[in-house]
């Protein structure tokens, strides 16, 4: 179980809160261009956005699940970030984020988001095809 809120020197991760978030994260996952490399694609409305959001927060006893992504000292919602089983079974586990348009500083070809992944310590493993989109398929390895 992770323990939240986290905080980071820009960010606090922590739980989301439907009622609450569902619109201003509607912002992202209603936005077609944000949304272009997640297989569901954008949501319709805020309703969408609120279901999606309860369904999420069930995984959380099992430490899995998805997190808001809040700015430090301000507390506007600039994402979410979450770790999910790899198709939702099996040991390999997929780290997920989100990150409003607006708070992008990504550069052409997501170089940003891949070097989010190499400072994590992960490993190119190359490109790939998951749930129908070309992706670029970072790993790490546990020890053993």
């Amino acid at each position: 179980m992770i323990g939240l809120p986290l905080e980071t020197e820009r960010l606090v991760i922590r739980p989301f809160e439907p009622e609450r978030d569902a619109e201003p994260l509607h912002e992202l996952w209603g936005d077609a261009e944000a949304m272009q490399f997640v297989p569901s694609g954008p949501r319709a409305s805020v309703d969408q956005t609120r279901e999606l959001l309860e369904s999420l927060s069930g995984r959380a006893p099992e430490g899995l699940g998805f997190w808001a992504l809040e700015e430090r000292g301000g507390g506007r919602l600039v994402g979410g970030v979450g770790l999910f089983p790899l198709a939702w079974k099996g040991p390999e586990l997929e780290l997920a984020y989100h990150v409003v348009p607006a708070a992008w500083v990504a550069m052409r070809g997501n170089v940003a988001s891949r070097r989010v992944m190499e400072k994590l310590g992960m490993s190119l493993e190359g490109p790939r095809r998951y749930r129908d989109l070309d992706v670029v398929r970072y790993s790490i390895a546990r020890p053993a």
